[in-house]
């Protein structure tokens, strides 16, 4: 089956590729930049010939990646919390969402998956959360553009079309092309503390998102899939990573209200001096209202079973040590481990 992949050279896009070629199918990949797709590919032995180069916000590289496809698959994003990246993230996951998913609508093709975000969807004061769950109302560039592409999809699926939508949290694992939000949001953790407070960690092996995409293709399944991962209390994800690191992850004891006024002073900071921590008003509300989310029950139905946190954060430290991002003296049991 030749498949389109946007987002192919990005983090969930990238093992969506290696999944879906390892399984016998063909994908056929969007691209800004040649030069990056030869050199993710070429690291991981996977042949990318056939590929156009455009972005997804143009209608006419768009319509070039979908002729004679099979499927597609739309990982294209631009994840970010900060405010100064708003313009980028409402194009790319607005406009480009319209065209490429919008655009396989109308040419008929014959299975649609689309990758959401458990943004899109979460309302940490719901009673539960699952995929049928209403779009979520966001204050950050980011949501907004997730929920309102998300509207959009919705509205295509109810027409007819066939889409199947997933909802991954917070993406961790090995083979990140760049640095992701939520790989960010790791180092943040392991270099600073961890705040704790009520709440709690939602995170899921990016190998374990395209699994469950390629299990879904193969199925010819539609509807939605949260591939929430695990939940991990803040002492829970602390403990986790000073047995991994072989380091103690430092604790700070925050009141949520004071964290979540924090996060308003943040946003405000932030406009004239950048910092790295992820600590905005949003951020900060879901650090300390953030539930349990169970994965969709259809996903272990198809054989897809999520990696235990330890293998995960293990995997993803190793790589964040190995790139730099971690100080070998904050995880020195990585550092010394071979694999």
């Amino acid at each position: 089956m030749r498949i389109l992949v946007t987002g192919g050279t990005g983090f969930i896009g990238s093992h969506a590729v290696t999944e879906l070629a390892a399984a016998g199918h063909e994908p056929r990949l969007l691209v800004r930049s040649e030069e990056k797709m030869r050199r993710v590919f070429g690291q991981r032995g996977v042949a990318t010939d056939d590929f156009v180069v455009g972005d997804v916000t143009d209608p006419g590289a768009v319509k070039a990646a979908l002729e004679g496809c099979d499927a597609v698959v739309h990982a294209a994003a631009t994840v970010s919390i900060e405010g100064r990246h708003a313009r980028e993230v409402q194009g790319t996951n607005i406009r480009g969402t319209e065209l490429v998913v919008g655009g396989a609508a109308e040419a008929g093709v014959g299975a649609i998956h689309y990758i959401s975000s458990l943004t899109a969807i979460l309302d940490p004061r719901a009673a539960s959360i699952d995929a049928d769950s209403p779009v979520v109302a966001s204050k950050s560039a980011y949501g907004r553009s997730k929920a309102d592409a998300e509207t959009f999809v919705r509205s295509l699926r109810d027409r007819g079309a066939p889409i199947s939508i997933f909802y991954p949290s917070a993406v961790l694992g090995p083979g990140d092309p760049g640095l992701a939000e939520s790989m960010r949001g790791l180092v943040a953790v392991v270099k600073t503390c961890v705040f704790r407070t009520s709440g709690g960690w939602l995170a899921v092996d990016v190998r374990d998102v395209a699994r469950s995409i390629r299990a879904v293709l193969d199925s010819e399944a539609t509807g939605g899939f949260v591939t929430a991962g695990h939940f991990l209390g803040w002492d829970e994800l602390a403990d986790l990573i000073g047995e991994l690191a072989g380091h103690p992850v430092r604790r700070l004891p925050v009141p949520p209200r004071l964290l979540r006024a924090l996060g308003r002073g943040g946003d405000v900071v932030k406009r004239i001096f950048p910092f790295e921590y992820p600590i905005t008003r949003e951020s900060m509300e879901m650090v300390t209202l953030m539930p349990a989310v169970p994965n969709s029950p259809a996903l272990e139905a198809l054989g897809v079973r999520f990696r235990p946190p330890s293998e995960t954060h293990r995997d993803a430290l190793r790589e964040l040590v190995e790139a730099g991002h971690v100080p070998a003296k904050r995880a020195p049991a990585l550092a010394r481990d071979d694999g």
